[in-house]
Order: C-alpha cells, then sequence, then structure tokens
C-alpha cells in the first residue's frame, strides 16, 4: 500500500509516461454507527404479572419479564405476535412513497393514560415508553400511535444488567490515571436510566472507478553547503509521478448512523459499534419498563450521513489500490446501487454521578458491555505529568552541553 501524502517529498511536475491500470478488485464489506395537538392514547395491557397484575420488566440478566411490585419472574403472556424477520427496505422507493413527510420528525407531545392506576400523564414525542409518575408502573405506548413517517421493526434485546452497568462505569473510571484517586474509591453514582436510542442502518452495493497520480521515489545527488560554508554532497529523495487508474466494487452492510438527539456524540461513538447480527423483530417485550426515544435525525439526513461514511471507506480502500510509493490527486466516482434500510432500536444505560458539586456523565452499550464517560482531571497529577517532562528536557540539553 503506498504511504499516505500527508507529508509529500520533493513533487517533481506533472504525471508522465504510459498509464499505469490496475485491474477491478472486489473488495470485502468493511467492519463498521412537530407541532400538533396532542393525542391521547392508551398504554397497552400486554405484559401483566399474572402473579399481581403488574406490568412485567425486560430484565437483561434474566432474559426474562419481571414484576417490580412482586419480583416474579414470568413468560410472555398470551400468544407472541406473528413477528416475521428483519426487514430491509429499498431507500429510493420509501424516500420517494414519502415525499416531504421523510424529512418530519414527530415532537406532539401526548395524553397516556396508565393502565395500572388510570393517571393520565403528558409524554414528550421524543419518548415513546417509560415509567407511570404515579404508581411506577412500566407503562408502554405502542409505536402503532406514533405518528413518526418510519417506525422502527427491529430491536437489539439488551443484554446488560442494570448491577453490570454501575460495575462497568466503575472499573472505567478506575483505569482512568488521571482521574482524581478518591473518585475512583467513591461510589458516586446516583442515577441510572435505561433506554432504547434510535438508530438506522444503510445496506448498499459500491462501484466506485478511482484515478490518482502514482508516485514512485528515486534519489539524486546534489550539492549543498554546510553550516562553516563547505561544499558537501547528499542524497535527495524525489518522486517521478505516473498516471494510474482503477475500479474498486463492494458491499456496504449495516452502516450504522445515530437517529438520536439528545446524548453526547462522543460518548456514543466510544460505546460504538452495536452488533447488529443479533437484531430480532421489534417486539414491546424487550422495551418494556425501558424509555424508548423516538428519532430525532430523519431518514434523509441518515441517509446522507449514511452514505457519506460509505464514501469516506471508498476514498481509503481506493487509496489502498493505487501502486508506487505514494500517491497525489485521488479521485474516486461512487456509484450506489441496491440501496436498503432499516430503523432500529438498541439499548444503553445512562449514569450520572456527582464530584464536588458537578455533575458527570457515562454510556455503557447495552449489548456489549462498552463503556465511555466523561470524568474530571486531577490537577495535581497533571502537574506531575509536566514536571516529569520538564526534567527529561533538562537532562537531554544538558547531555548536549
Amino acid at each position: 500500500m503506498p504511504s499516505s501524502p500527508s507529508d509529500p517529498p520533493v513533487m517533481d511536475g506533472p504525471a508522465t509516461g504510459t498509464p499505469i491500470e490496475v485491474p477491478k478488485k472486489t473488495i470485502p464489506p468493511p467492519l463498521p454507527g412537530r407541532s400538533g395537538s396532542a393525542a391521547e392514547v392508551r398504554s397497552l395491557d400486554r405484559h401483566a404479572c399474572p402473579e399481581c397484575g403488574g406490568k412485567g420488566e425486560w430484565d437483561p440478566a434474566k432474559k426474562q419479564l419481571v414484576c417490580p411490585y412482586c419480583g416474579n419472574i414470568f413468560e410472555r403472556v398470551g400468544p407472541p405476535p406473528d413477528l416475521g424477520a428483519v426487514v430491509e427496505h429499498d431507500l429510493d422507493q420509501t424516500l420517494a412513497e414519502l415525499g416531504q413527510d421523510a424529512g418530519r420528525v414527530d415532537t406532539a407531545s401526548r395524553r397516556v393514560q396508565c393502565n395500572n392506576c388510570h393517571a393520565v400523564l403528558v409524554r414528550s414525542g421524543e419518548t415513546v415508553a417509560q415509567h407511570c409518575d404515579f404508581c411506577g408502573s412500566p407503562e408502554l405506548l405502542d409505536y402503532n400511535d406514533i405518528s413518526a413517517p418510519v417506525k422502527p421493526e427491529s430491536v437489539l434485546p439488551a443484554q446488560i444488567s442494570k448491577e453490570q452497568a454501575y460495575h462497568s462505569l466503575k472499573n472505567y473510571l478506575a483505569s482512568k490515571w488521571f482521574a482524581p484517586g478518591d473518585l475512583k474509591r467513591r461510589n458516586l453514582v446516583d442515577r441510572i436510566n435505561r433506554v432504547y436510542l434510535p438508530y438506522w442502518t444503510f445496506d448498499s452495493n459500491a462501484e466506485c472507478p478511482w484515478t490518482a497520480d502514482s508516485g514512485t521515489y528515486y534519489y539524486v545527488t546534489v550539492q549543498d553547503r554546510d553550516s562553516e560554508g563547505r561544499t558537501i554532497t547528499r542524497q535527495e529523495r524525489r518522486v517521478r509521478w505516473t498516471p494510474a487508474s482503477g475500479h474498486v466494487s463492494t458491499f456496504f452492510d449495516d452502516v450504522v448512523i445515530s437517529g438520536s438527539a439528545g446524548l453526547n456524540g462522543d460518548l456514543l461513538r466510544k460505546i460504538e459499534p452495536f452488533p447488529t447480527k443479533d437484531l430480532v423483530p421489534y417486539e414491546t417485550m424487550y422495551v418494556s419498563g425501558w424509555q424508548v426515544e423516538q428519532y430525532q435525525v430523519p431518514l434523509p439526513e441518515a441517509a446522507r450521513r449514511g452514505f457519506g461514511t460509505m464514501q469516506g471507506m471508498l476514498q481509503q480502500m481506493c487509496a489502498g489500490e493505487v501502486p508506487g510509493d505514494t500517491y497525489r490527486n485521488l479521485q474516486i466516482y461512487p456509484e450506489f446501487s441496491g440501496k436498503t434500510f432499516k430503523h432500529i432500536l438498541a439499548p444503553v444505560w445512562l449514569l450520572a454521578y456527582q464530584y464536588r458539586g458537578k455533575t458527570w456523565q457515562g454510556v455503557v452499550n447495552g449489548v456489549t458491555g462498552t463503556t465511555a464517560a466523561k470524568f474530571p482531571i486531577s490537577p495535581w497529577k497533571v502537574a506531575l505529568v509536566v514536571l516529569i517532562v520538564l526534567c527529561v528536557i533538562a537532562l537531554i540539553l544538558m547531555a548536549r552541553g
């Protein structure tokens, strides 16, 4: 693979010589991420505990529904729906059918009545399912009652329990040397929320012709003068440029784009990817007792980001096909076909902790357990590192003197 032209050697003018035709190469898929009046709906009575009638919550550790009132563990009550298979939708066809609605985000507030205590609550349009503020029942709002243009059809069932998420954050903070020492010893987590975040996935075939200048190094002897004015000779590296072209063919599978607007993007990227091969058809059992965020990044914008990501990957693939020692003027001409998408839900644990009067946030991937968090920096440890660096520099200067 040629070197990157980020630090180019001496350039020798335009590309000349017989153009290089690189044979077409098929590369395996890369590893991969509204106003309006309030509607009144009732939460669905689907997962009642057979012992006490309370609403069951999905427990990632037990992989079953657990009643938060009597502790009873039970399977889904009643016959499960015919879930079918996870479906990939044609992107161009869907955008054409939705028209301007494709870019709409549903933010209308809703009044939701709890089936347990019958209290009526007002819920933001961004949130789909959560607990009743009065009795704590895990009310459940069916996606059929949501007016968003695209509804999720697949979900990643949570695998990481609340206890596992808590200890994962503690271990993460303990591994950060620059974090204050007392932070690692304290039991600081004061809030843990579980939420399913909206994601989009995109698939596509890609055919990508490319052109570039292929560079080959060679060396010439040149005369120069040293600091004392004496004539010296040295070897100077130069580049001989030759036009080159080729073609990359590949398939992108499940390029994942977040549909959330509320979570810190830097933290979210650190806990990705989610194992999309483990997706199952959407079923309310998996989100019972969890908050579910409705997407705030509409399909057209998510598609723009997704195919921008694919184009960046193609740029790297084509760069790897340019022969020679280096390259310049790389141009790619991607063509995408067979474009499909899914709208999915992925679980995360959101953890907040207090340290000296300030709140910090941590995030745990609800499937893989990957953890990321914001944390304070110890000024004493930073000062120690600066002092060590200054001492090393001073020793080097003394040795040279």
